[in-house]
């Protein structure tokens, strides 16, 4: 089944389905963006109508409050208006008089606001706490307390909103909270004697705003001064709390009298922001609508066009199989001739005598088997020719264990003969064979010391001891790893050019140590320098390989490809004195040589 599927038939059958389904998710998507503007635009004009009507309704009930605060203090005929600034701005009333002033203003004020419901109480005052007052308005002490006594008086404004809040302390439940209206009294004289405080329910929030009965979205108004929500609905999106701040992408959104602009609630969800200030009150009332109850009008008419899509999808699927059997059958045939072939069987079985591309594509693989079948046996032959001379060639191929063995055996002779030189000269060749010829490329320092330890005792009988060495490695350094043969060439190049015309009393010495965070290797000899010029020009890569101190450039080559520049290369000369060469490199573990590697 898994080989089917490979098949040009059910690849020509994907490419079409997956053309299809891009072209009807093409569609659907260019389509359901249009719809999604369209319905955005629609609920746009609705929210934009709602809010109109909502604004106009609470606009109407707050300003025909106003106006009878406004009755209540006006300066005209009414002498019943006129007792009351009387009493406000008149100080030499006796009580008397005041007590006659008071009645007459409270029956003036109680056939003023009889029949205002959302009315909660009035209060005029002057500005030392002299009242007269219909219901239960704020106190005096309440006003004050909160300084919006102080914004009046100090103010020129005519008309304050104070947000929703508890007239008294003792009145702290949802029913007793008001807004107020304040509005300045003027005397006689044009000058202020008090002001007129007008207690509305904040219920007329709820009459005029709160829609969640009918509707998915919620109305809310914030006050423009600070920020805060003066009312949210029972079905409440966006989870905000009265009389705290709104969400910060909603105040950065409000730039205009009106408009509107979309939002992430903290759910995830994306929601139309719909709002209008009021000129009366400057507090801004939004319409919030998930973008889901936007589009919800047209969901199910989408998930039928995409099941109708995808019944498209099926029957397409079905036409395209049997057009495509059709068209595929005798490739089909070939494919499977083909899948026979192998190294054993290279017969063609089959005949297609079309005179299309199918039956010259036969005609062709015909062909090339005739000539496979013939290279195959000059193949064939090739590899018996090769074969034999491989045979050959072994028969006088020397292992390295052929070459130890004569060593040691060298060894046990020079014993047996007492020619001790001879055994140590064999063994130490040994074990120099034996890390030359290991595939390793990094070697501990102890075996690196072992290494030269065997090699400095073969110079010493070819030199005819005329040098001493010692080679010192610390305890922290032993464990440590350094590319194979690196120091070797230090040593050969100090016994060949700096010991060469010691006749007696040269002296090698080689230290491993580990010296601020690295691994340093010092090797120093007595024997004739070098020029202060000749050290640049070998630190400076100014030298070629004719020059000497080849040695030198191979191992700085080499540290160059295995540590990049994370090396250091000294030489400390004085001509006919010392010199003293030091390398410092990374200190590597054994876990970690695969890095450098």
């Amino acid at each position: 089944m898994k080989t089917h599927f490979k098949s040009i038939r059910y690849k020509f059958i994907f490419s079409m389905t997956l053309i299809f389904l891009l072209f009807a998710a093409m569609v659907l998507g260019v389509w359901y963006q249009s719809l999604k503007k369209e319905a955005a635009s629609t609920a746009i004009h609705n929210s934009e109508h709602l809010l109109q009507v909502s604004n106009t309704i609470f606009e109407n009930q707050v300003q025909d409050i106003i106006n009878v605060a406004a009755l209540t203090s006006v300066r005209s005929s009414n002498s019943l208006s006129t007792n009351i600034i009387t009493i406000l701005s008149r100080d030499d009333l006796s009580d008397a008089d005041i007590v006659n002033y008071q009645r007459t203003a409270s029956d003036y004020l109680i056939s003023l606001c009889s029949f205002k419901n959302n009315l909660n109480g009035l209060m005029l005052s002057d500005f030392n706490g002299n009242t007269i007052t219909y219901g239960l308005p704020s106190s005096f002490e309440t006003l004050k307390e909160n300084q919006w006594i102080s914004i009046i008086k100090d103010s020129d404004k005519e008309l304050i909103f104070i947000p929703p809040h508890f007239p008294h302390k003792w009145y702290n439940t949802k029913n007793d909270m008001v807004f107020s209206v304040l509005k300045p009294v003027y005397g006689f004289n044009n000058q202020k004697i008090g002001f007129v405080n007008a207690d509305i329910s904040a219920s007329l929030f709820e009459e005029c705003f709160d829609t969640s009965s009918t509707s998915a979205s919620s109305l809310y108004v914030i006050n423009q001064v600070d920020g805060n929500v003066l009312f949210h609905p029972a079905f409440n999106l966006l989870n905000t709390e009265q009389n705290e701040p709104a969400l910060p992408e909603i105040i950065d959104g409000i730039k205009d009298n009106s408009g509107h602009f979309f939002i992430t609630s903290d759910t995830g969800d994306r929601m139309l922001v719909v709002y209008h200030t009021s000129r009366l009150t400057n507090w801004t009332t939004l319409n919030v609508i998930p973008e889901r109850e936007i589009v919800s009008a047209f969901t199910k008419t989408l998930h039928n066009i995409v099941l109708i899509t995808l019944l498209l999808v099926a029957l397409m699927i079905a036409c395209i199989f049997l057009i495509t059997s059709l068209l595929t059958r005798k490739i089909r045939l070939l494919a499977n001739a083909v899948r026979h072939i192998d190294g054993d069987c290279l017969d063609f079985p089959i005949e297609i005598h079309t005179q299309d591309e199918i039956g010259a594509l036969s005609s062709q693989f015909k062909a090339m088997l005739n000539r496979i079948r013939h290279l195959l046996l000059q193949v064939k032959k090739e590899e018996e020719s090769k074969h034999r001379a491989e045979i050959a060639a072994l028969q006088f191929q020397m292992n390295p264990h052929f070459l130890y063995n004569t060593l040691n055996t060298i060894k046990f002779l020079s014993a047996l003969q007492g020619a001790d030189n001879i055994a140590k000269v064999a063994e130490a060749l040994s074990s120099l064979m034996h890390t030359n010829m290991d595939g390793r490329s990094f070697i501990h320092v102890e075996e690196d010391r072992d290494f030269l330890t065997s090699y400095l005792e073969i110079q010493n009988y070819r030199y005819t001891n005329t040098f001493q060495y010692r080679i010192q490695v610390s305890e922290e350094a032993g464990s440590y790893m350094i590319p194979k043969l690196l120091v070797q060439p230090l040593v050969e190049n100090a016994i060949k050019h700096g010991l060469k015309d010691k006749v007696s009393d040269g002296i090698l010495m080689v230290d491993y140590l580990v010296d601020d965070g690295f691994l340093t290797i010092i090797v120093e000899d007595n024997g004739q320098g070098i020029e202060e010029e000749r050290i640049h020009e070998i630190l400076n890569h100014n030298q070629n390989e004719n020059a000497g101190h080849i040695g030198i450039h191979n191992i700085r080559e080499r540290l160059s490809m295995y540590f990049s520049s994370s090396f250091e290369m000294e030489i400390i000369s004085q001509p006919g004195i010392f010199t003293r060469f030091e390398l410092q490199l990374p200190i590597i573990q054994e876990n970690e040589v695969a890095h450098y590697v």
